[in-house]
Parts: C-alpha cells; structure tokens; sequence
C-alpha cells in the first residue's frame, strides 16, 4: 500500500479544511434540510439547484482558469463510460429521492443532528462495500473507452472550453433572474388572494 499521504500533512488539513467549510456552506444555504431538499424534488423551492449550477460555475472558473495559468499539473478528466456514469447517477439519485439527502448534505444533516440520516449513511456504507466487492467484475467494463472518453463537453461539440464556461455562466445567471421573477410572482399571488 502506498501510504504517501501521511507524509503531507498540509494536504490532510487542507481536506480537512475545505470539507469543514463545505458543511458550513451548506448548512448557511439550508440545504441540508430535508424540507429543502424535498421541495427542490417538487419543484416548490430551487435552492439545491442555485446551489448546484453555482457550484458548476465557480468550479469550472476555478479549474480552467488553474489549468490555463499553469497551475494544475494533470487535468484530471473521467475514464468512466456514459453508460456506468448513467448507472451511476441514477443510484445517486434514487438514493437522494429516499433519503431527502446526497452525501455531501447528509453528513452536514447528521452534524446538525438530524437522526434520519444515519439510515442514509449506512446505506452508502453498505453500497460502498457492495461495489468494493463487486468491483473486479465491473471493472474491466468501466474501464472501455466510448464516444465521450476522457473528453470535455468543448471537445465533444468542438468549441474551445471557455466558451462553455461563459454559457454556464450565462446559464446559471437566468437561472437566478428567473428564479427571482418567479418568487416575486409567487410573494404577489399570494399577497392579492
């Protein structure tokens, strides 16, 4: 086993770190509630997804713009088919529909004290160990290349990266006004009836 971690300290702090200030902005944006993660499901409340494209947003910023000045030594892309990427998000979100929760809020729930998502929790341990045993079968499937392999969305549609990026940019910013509009609509309904 290679055990070059426990030699960089600062790399375990700064996981640390971030994952603490993760939760934390989590937890300011509501989105470790179940509520809010329930009405995000019956399109009553967009919080989880202003949170999700920004998110998408900042990180694609900070990831071109590192790797364009140099800064990330390997640009990390995906080896994993579509197909098991589809796999797998739809057990992500079958997970996220009967728990209220994804990882990431499920352990900032659990901080908060919610009791619910220790189910949830062991669920991800189970499916963990579930997948850990199951990988050197699945493996050599996942690891064939297809049609999207190690290739961003500006590859795949052959425009340059940033271009992207400034479309996410232009996504996320009408998705804010319209969200904005939308509550306003909502508040003045709800205030003439």
């Amino acid at each position: 086993m290679d055990f070059q971690w426990a030699i960089k300290p600062t790399l375990i702090f700064g996981a640390l770190f971030s994952g603490l200030v993760f939760g934390f902005l989590l937890q300011k944006a509501t989105v470790s509630r179940f509520d809010t993660i329930l009405n995000q499901l019956l399109l009553r409340d967009f919080t989880v997804m202003k949170v999700i494209l920004t998110a998408i947003v900042v990180g694609s910023i900070g990831i071109y713009s590192l790797d364009a000045m140099g800064i990330i030594p390997t640009f990390h892309l995906s080896k994993t088919p579509v197909l098991f990427t589809l796999i797998g998000g739809s057990v992500f979100g079958l997970g996220m529909t009967l728990t209220g929760y994804c990882p990431g809020t499920a352990l900032a729930a659990l901080a908060e004290g919610s009791k619910d998502m220790v189910f949830g929790i062991l669920g991800m341990f189970l499916g963990s160990i579930l997948f850990n045993e199951l990988s050197s079968f699945l493996l050599p499937y996942m690891e064939q290349k297809d049609f999207a392999f190690q290739k961003t969305i500006g590859d795949l549609l052959f425009i340059p990266n940033w271009v992207v990026v400034v479309c996410l940019f232009l996504v996320w910013v009408g998705f804010v006004i319209g969200m904005k509009a939308f509550k306003n609509k909502k508040e003045n309904c709800v205030s003439h009836s």
